[in-house]
């Protein structure tokens, strides 16, 4: 679908910011629609989608006539690299819950660093010369594997924290998927296994089932804590890799569970977790528009008199992962 694929990437181009980096939402014309700190990974994941595109259609007219977009972009990513560490700092990322992302953050790390290296694919084929990224990715590879994994745990870890307060993040946490999932660590390393193990013991919900995103923490919620169909199938993914299909099954099996009418949501929640969460978000003052909306969906879903919230369905999200997973699983299986 090289059609839509352009559509999408001449819309957030269109968007970029003048530091180089892409806003973390854009409203319907284009325009910087964030509400909180700037996202990283979301600018990798658009250098990485560009050269995907590049690379398969052989497009070389769009690449130069976005070059010198994606050298910006490359560049804000590079003012954000720690050299100490050899990693990047994020200011926030997938989570969207600054205590747990601003510093050395896992997921940032892997898209971007997945999105230089493929970049370098590109660079070789249409020699465009920029040898200094190809160095840039392997500094940042090999900061992943020294700083972010914690041999005491025995997986890796979730963030290195350096400004606000000097801590590490240890818990267990759906952004370390992102290791095999943009092919920074193989599905088959035995530190990708352990970290998989953790993520299967600590965060399949024993009661609703499919992979959360995070532990439960009091005073971290959004819609009630609960699984995420687009973390469950990055899951069967990486068992798909690694030809287990009884575990990729049980992944696959729980999302179409959930799927109602075809829709997939951004979360499940039981309903007390979910009623939880509007209980303390609105004695803290917190309720924007946009909540009382996703209350309000929550609420008139047929599905909550059954005793289970469906935050924001359908979402594009989970129907892209559920398209990538199930073209893989046709295709291993």
């Amino acid at each position: 679908m090289h059609k839509e694929a352009k559509k999408a990437l001449d819309f957030v181009l269109k968007g970029q910011l003048d530091s180089g980096a892409f806003p973390q939402r854009y409203d319907a014309k284009g325009n910087d629609a964030s509400y909180k700190p700037i996202q990283i990974d979301g600018t990798g994941l658009i250098i990485y989608s560009f050269t995907k595109y590049v690379l398969a259609v052989n497009n070389e007219k769009f690449l130069d006539m976005n070059w010198h977009k994606i050298q910006k972009a490359v560049n804000y990513i590079k003012q954000n690299f720690h050299e100490d560490k050899n990693l990047i700092y994020t200011p926030n990322s997938i989570h969207e819950f600054p205590p747990m992302e601003r510093g050395l953050e896992i997921w940032a790390n892997s898209v971007c660093c997945a999105a230089i290296k493929e970049l370098c694919e590109v660079t070789k084929k249409y020699k465009k010369n920029n040898r200094e990224w190809a160095e840039l990715t392997h500094q940042i590879q090999s900061g992943i594997e020294k700083y972010l994994w914690n041999s005491r745990v025995n997986y890796f870890i979730k963030v290195i924290r350096i400004k606000e307060s000097s801590s590490v993040d240890i818990d267990i946490d759906a952004s370390q998927l992102a290791l095999c999932e943009f092919g920074i660590i193989s599905d088959n390393d035995k530190r990708m296994k352990s970290t998989i193990k953790k993520m299967e013991k600590d965060l399949w919900n024993k009661q609703l089932g499919g992979l959360c995103r995070y532990h439960k923490y009091e005073g971290r919620n959004n819609g009630g804590w609960g699984p995420w169909p687009h973390f469950t199938l990055m899951l069967c993914r990486h068992f798909i890799r690694l030809k287990n299909k009884k575990k990729a099954d049980k992944c696959l099996d729980w999302v179409l569970k959930i799927a109602y009418k075809g829709m997939l949501p951004e979360h499940i929640s039981t309903v007390s977790e979910f009623e939880e969460y509007v209980t303390d978000f609105t004695e803290a003052g917190l309720l924007r528009k946009d909540r009382l909306i996703l209350i309000g969906n929550a609420r008139k879903h047929p599905m909550f008199k059954k005793g289970i919230a469906y935050i924001t369905i359908p979402l594009a999200w989970p129907h892209a992962e559920f398209i990538i997973t199930w073209n893989l699983y046709k295709k291993v299986f």
